[in-house]
C-alpha cells in the first residue's frame, strides 16, 4: 500500500499534508501525521490510525498541517508544485507508447457507437440510462483530449 492510497482522506482536513503524502516530500508528511496519530509512518498504520481518529486527534491534524505549511515554506518547498511537476510529463512520457491511443480510440469509438445506436433505434431508450452513459464517455472523451492537448492551451 502506498500513500496514495490515504492522501485523499485528508483532502478537507489538511490539504497540504494529503498532497504532498503521493510526493517527494511523503517521509515529512507522513511523519507530522504519525506523530499526531501515534502511529508508525507507515501507510497502513496511518490508514488505521486514522479509522479510529478522535476529534482531538482531528483538530491536533489541522495543527500540523499548519506546522507543515510553515516548514515547507522555510524550505521553499512548494508541494502543490512538486505535485503539478509530478504529472505534467506525462504526454512526453508516453509519446511513444500505443496503449494511450488505444484506449482513447476505443473510448471515441464506443462513443461514435452509442450515439449511432440512439439515433437508429426506432423504440426509444432509457432516459436515464442514455443520460447516465453519455455523462460517463463525456467526462472519458474529455479526459483524453486533456491529456492529448493539455486542460490548457497556451502558446
Amino acid at each position: 500500500m502506498s500513500f496514495n492510497v490515504i492522501k485523499n482522506l485528508f483532502g478537507s482536513v489538511a490539504p497540504t499534508i494529503g498532497t504532498a503524502l503521493g510526493g517527494p516530500v511523503g517521509g515529512m508528511a507522513a511523519q507530522a501525521i504519525a506523530k499526531v496519530l501515534g502511529c508508525d509512518p507507515a501507510p497502513q498504520s496511518i490508514e488505521r490510525a486514522l479509522g479510529s481518529a478522535t476529534p482531538e486527534q482531528m483538530a491536533e491534524i489541522k495543527k500540523a498541517e499548519i506546522q507543515f505549511q510553515t516548514r515547507m515554506k522555510e524550505l521553499e518547498v512548494d508541494v502543490f508544485k512538486l505535485e503539478t511537476q509530478d504529472i505534467q510529463n506525462a504526454r512526453e512520457n508516453f509519446k511513444n507508447d500505443w496503449t494511450p491511443r488505444v484506449i482513447a480510440i476505443m473510448c471515441i469509438t464506443f462513443f461514435g457507437l452509442f450515439i449511432g445506436v440512439i439515433i437508429m433505434d426506432e423504440t426509444p431508450p432509457d432516459d436515464g440510462l442514455v443520460n447516465l452513459v453519455l455523462g460517463y464517455l463525456g467526462g472519458v472523451v474529455t479526459s483524453i483530449i486533456s491529456f492529448y492537448f493539455g486542460a490548457s492551451h497556451k502558446e
